[in-house]
């Protein structure tokens, strides 16, 4: 799988290849739903979240512009969605950098001292704990694999506010995962 092959998948879901799209939606069906429940901690309205990304891939497939990833394409409409669940619910709070304060660089974390079975768990967990807002802002660095400048720009923030929620994410993961670690 590769992003020719996505590409072309987006090309014949736009002329209304069922196949097509059973393909593009078997390729990142999981993916997509295990975002949008690790966001929305809800399976029930995760999957509604889910037939919404996929009726927006089918319904916009020919307005695709290859910027970027088709993964990344399908992946910012989940999040999108999320996002407005977020706002729809008063999950989600908009701050100015002046509300953020200083950042600096977070030390490195305590993941090191466990089995990689032991930090994925644990970090699951710490992640399950984090605000809306800052997992949003981790999921689209780590999972999307965009600048801090480009989700600033998806969000309609700037990019200290990104690295002041980049910064706090990491800071409660590493409270979280120290506090598990010690009690």
């Amino acid at each position: 799988m590769n992003q020719d092959d996505d590409l072309q998948l987006l090309k014949n879901i736009a002329v209304r290849n069922s196949e097509a799209f059973s393909t593009l939606m078997a390729r990142y069906q999981n993916l997509i739903y295990g975002y949008c429940v690790k966001m929305l901690k809800d399976r029930h309205r995760a999957e509604d979240i889910v037939q919404e990304v996929w009726i927006k891939v089918a319904v916009n497939a020919e307005n695709f512009r290859p910027v970027g990833s088709v993964r990344s394409w399908i992946l910012s409409m989940a999040r999108n969605l999320i996002i407005d669940e977020f706002r729809a619910n008063k999950k989600w709070s908009t701050l100015s950098d002046e509300d953020w304060g200083s950042v600096e660089d977070p030390q490195p974390g305590v993941e090191a001292l466990f089995s990689e079975q032991q930090k994925s768990e644990m970090l699951h967990n710490a992640f399950a704990e984090l605000p809306e807002n800052q997992k949003v802002v981790l999921t689209m660095i780590l999972v999307e694999e965009l600048s801090q400048a480009e989700v600033a720009a998806k969000l309609g923030t700037s990019v200290g506010a990104v690295k002041a929620l980049l910064f706090r994410a990491r800071e409660n993961l590493k409270k979280t995962v120290e506090g598990i670690k010690n009690g």
